[in-house]
């Protein structure tokens, strides 16, 4: 199972995030994280939303979890400890 991020056009946080991802944690995660773009796919997108009461992007989910705040530090032990590593 993949983690899936919410992000859409224009979003300062979802790229700084998407940076630190990338350059911060090397791409660790690359592989285990599907990206939910609001403009290329608005129908899971709208789904991902209302099934977890997103109100702002970014947003990291991992089945029933959601990381509603981002912050790096955050973003980065929600990833460890839904996928193990």
């Amino acid at each position: 199972m993949k983690v899936q991020l919410l992000t859409k056009t224009p979003c300062p946080k979802c790229d700084q995030l998407k940076m630190y991802l990338q350059y911060g944690l090397a791409d660790k995660y690359k592989d285990d994280i599907e990206v939910v773009h609001m403009q290329e796919s608005p129908e899971k997108f709208d789904e991902l939303k209302d099934k977890h009461g997103v109100q702002a992007t970014p947003v990291l989910i991992f089945g029933e979890k959601a990381l509603h705040k981002c912050e790096p530090d955050k973003a980065e032990e929600f990833l460890r400890e839904s996928l193990g590593y």
